[in-house]
């Protein structure tokens, strides 16, 4: 009977086995239905553009700035005011300053505008003075000006302060000095005001103790320096 079986015809078995794999491809294609209409499966994307990462959302929360007010703009003050009661005034057809009665015109030098001393402490070595002077600027700025001009000074003169201020709204710079005359100490408070293409000096000097008492002094009347238009 065994060899009278079609080649064609198939056992039980070999039935069961094709039975199965049709069972096995209708499982896996409803499983790929379902993946790509129900499930929450993401397609790859063929821009090149990344997944996204959300970003949480930062709430804003409103900031007072402080109002900006101007910088208010220096009036000068009228130069009568800035004359201690008491001064004496002392000018020459540029230049106009004011001191206490106790200084004193005397004979300038060639490059000086006025010449002054003051009354001088019988203890003190060093006469009290104060000097104005003035010279065309040079290197196009007035610290450029002065830059040189310390370059060339006596070493053993010591340069203590440099800083810039206002004078009653001009610019000027401050500088301050240490020597020695001899056997004493000497001190000079040195002022330079541009005026154009002009720099103003106006020195006082005085022996390390009478400076400093006297500083207050030399500070109120640098503010009556003025150039005489």
């Amino acid at each position: 009977m065994a060899q009278n079986r079609s080649k064609f015809s198939m056992t039980k078995v070999q039935t069961g086995i094709l039975i199965g794999l049709g069972l096995l491809v209708i499982i896996l294609f409803c499983s790929i239905v379902w993946l790509v209409f129900g499930g929450r499966v993401r397609l790859p994307s063929f821009s090149g553009a990344a997944e996204s990462t959300p970003v949480p959302q930062i709430t804003a929360t409103p900031v007072i700035f402080p109002t900006l007010t101007p910088t208010a703009t220096l009036t000068p003050v009228p130069y009568e005011q800035l004359i201690p009661a008491g001064w004496k005034q002392f000018k020459t057809e540029l230049v106009e300053i004011w001191l206490p009665p106790s200084f004193k015109l005397v004979e300038k030098e060639p490059d000086e505008e006025l010449a002054l001393r003051g009354e001088t402490s019988k203890n003190s070595l060093y006469t009290m003075g104060a000097t104005i002077s003035f010279e065309p600027m040079t290197g196009g700025s007035l610290d450029a000006h002065l830059d040189a001009g310390l370059a060339k000074m006596d070493p053993q003169i010591k340069l203590t302060e440099r800083r810039k201020i206002t004078l009653n709204s001009t610019e000027a710079v401050r500088m301050t000095f240490e020597t020695r005359v001899e056997t004493v100490d000497v001190n000079q408070l040195t002022y330079a005001i541009q005026d154009g293409g002009t720099v103003w000096f106006v020195y006082f000097t005085a022996q390390i103790n009478e400076f400093y008492e006297m500083l207050p002094i030399f500070e109120q009347s640098v503010k009556t320096f003025r150039v005489v238009k």
